[in-house]
């Protein structure tokens, strides 16, 4: 299996975020249509680190990984750019808000636009 690194994790969400739709105040616009509508960031980081749409939503983390211990390295990898890219943004080492739940936060803050999404995963992308 090819190595997910952050780098590529977060242009990948770029991409998919630019092609689907970005949203706030929920993971998907349609639980029909998982791997086709719009997503949230922390939903586009998971899908882009090849995890199945909803793995990294409240509490389905250890259904998916019972079903499939295969994605380890993904949920891994998933973690990791949360981890990286909530840091980047100011979260606080000494927060004991888990990194996943901050970074959702910060999508769906009042006043926060697509751009700065975009701005956000592509910040990385000038120190790579």
């Amino acid at each position: 299996m090819t190595t997910l690194d952050t780098a590529t994790i977060r242009r990948n969400t770029a991409d998919i975020l630019r092609q689907r739709g970005w949203i706030k105040d929920d993971y998907l616009a349609d639980l029909g249509n998982p791997g086709r509508c719009s997503l949230c960031l922390v939903e586009a980081i998971g899908q882009a680190a090849g995890l199945p749409p909803l793995a990294l939503s409240l509490g389905s983390r250890p259904r998916v990984q019972e079903a499939n211990p295969n994605l380890s390295d993904q949920f891994a990898a998933a973690d990791d750019t949360i981890d990286e890219l909530a840091t980047a943004l100011g979260r606080k080492p000494s927060n004991v808000q888990p990194s996943r739940d901050w970074l959702m936060d910060w999508n769906d803050e009042d006043g926060r636009i697509f751009d700065d999404v975009l701005a956000a995963l592509e910040a990385g992308e000038a120190t790579q």
